[in-house]
């Protein structure tokens, strides 16, 4: 097996190998059953460190074309898996609606769904809940040596430390950031609320997909907001009624889920994301971006609207619950530009701070060099269970 490695290149070696190796796979050079190297003579070989390849491996297994045998190694996947049909089709063409106050409490739906998870034998579909990694425990005991500098007050915006290691992760994603833009939040729940009250006062405008997070829709009724729902086609919001709502309701807000969209999970293209930014610019009406799934995509997916953002209209909101575990209820917010100090003495009045022991263990966590690994292994378990759906 020939793999050819181009150092100068932009692009990681992992993906370059996994590049390679899904190649050799596709002409039939490597055949289903079919034992792949040993990570250690791989790594010899392409001399390479031997996580380069754990990494290639593990994209190849999230893709579903390789799989590990315990004590054996990796092994070409024998099974494949009917995908025609997972192409969104939006038929038949949905309407906008303007969505009249009341309906479904979010409370009683987040209530209902906390005892549901209690419930021997339950299967919840209700939440995006990750397997926590495996050696969480080791990670939290690392973090809380430290427990005297823990028991203190610390700033709004979150510990420094992690913020550096959040926007290094965002600047990875794309993302011009630093950490003088970020906000480490209660989640992207209270993200999600001190951006939408910030930016909507009772009796504006607001557009958001449809259908869309109904946590959102939530936040945005309590504002007294009113709230329009523009449908979705196969490549994301319906851009033609969106600029027709622009035009004619002046809206404050546009909330839109770009990756992973939730429910429907569908990732839009870098040129919908351009051509959305570019009506937001039009009409100067901000965007607030919620990729609470970034991360958690098997195939690549273009850059953040965020990343595209040059006028400081875009609000980007992200979290460790999707990712990691949703009890410590750690997120943050991207907020770039004048309106930051507005939101973070916002913040400041909703709790102070963020616990600082789950932000210790965030920032242990992406300290230790384990969460690349642990994505990894979350996009290979989700892909077995989405074949297994099919």
């Amino acid at each position: 097996m020939k793999i050819f490695l181009d150092r100068r290149s932009a692009k990681p070696l992992y993906l370059q190998i996994r590049d390679r190796i899904s190649s050799l796979i596709k002409s039939g050079a490597l055949q289903s059953g079919d034992r792949l190297p040993s990570i250690r003579s791989l790594a010899q070989r392409l001399q390479v460190n031997k996580l380069t390849i754990i990494e290639a491996y593990n994209v190849l297994e999230a893709d579903g074309v390789i799989c590990a045998r315990q004590g054996s190694g990796y092994f070409v996947n024998t099974q494949t898996f009917a995908c025609a049909n997972l192409q969104p089709t939006f038929s038949p063409a949905q309407n906008v609606i303007i969505k009249e106050p009341g309906g479904n409490s979010f409370f009683d739906m987040h209530v209902a769904a906390v005892h549901a998870q209690a419930q021997p034998g339950m299967i919840d579909l209700s939440f995006g809940f990750p397997r926590p990694p495996k050696n969480l425990t080791q990670i939290a005991k690392r973090a809380l040596k430290e427990t005297n500098a823990l028991s203190k007050y610390d700033l709004p915006q979150g510990q420094l430390t992690l913020r550096r290691q959040i926007a290094q992760m965002l600047v990875h994603q794309g993302l011009n950031v630093s950490t003088e833009d970020l906000i480490v939040t209660n989640g992207s729940e209270q993200a999600l609320s001190l951006a939408m009250s910030h930016f909507v006062k009772a009796g504006d405008w607001v557009i958001v997909e449809t259908p869309t997070y109904f946590g959102a829709i939530a936040i945005l009724e309590n504002l007294g907001a009113k709230i329009i729902g523009i449908p979705m086609t196969p490549e994301g919001m319906n851009l033609e009624l969106l600029e027709q709502y622009l035009r004619s309701h002046h809206p404050k807000l546009i909330y839109t889920i770009s990756t992973l969209h939730n429910p429907t999970g569908l990732t839009t293209t870098q040129a919908h994301r351009q051509n959305l930014l570019s009506l937001a610019e039009q009409y100067e009406c901000p965007i607030l971006e919620d990729n609470a799934y970034e991360g958690l995509n098997f195939e690549p997916v273009p850059a953040p609207i965020k990343a595209l953002d040059t006028q400081n209209l875009v609000t980007y909101v992200g979290t460790f619950s999707k990712t990691l575990i949703p009890g410590l209820r750690v997120g943050y917010i991207v907020v770039t530009g004048k309106h930051y100090q507005a939101i973070l003495e916002r913040k400041l009045l909703h709790d102070v701070h963020v616990s600082t022991f789950s932000q210790a263990i965030i920032s242990e966590y992406l300290a230790s060099g384990h969460s690349r690994l642990h994505l990894n292994q979350l996009r290979a378990e989700n892909i077995q269970s989405r074949n297994i759906m099919l």
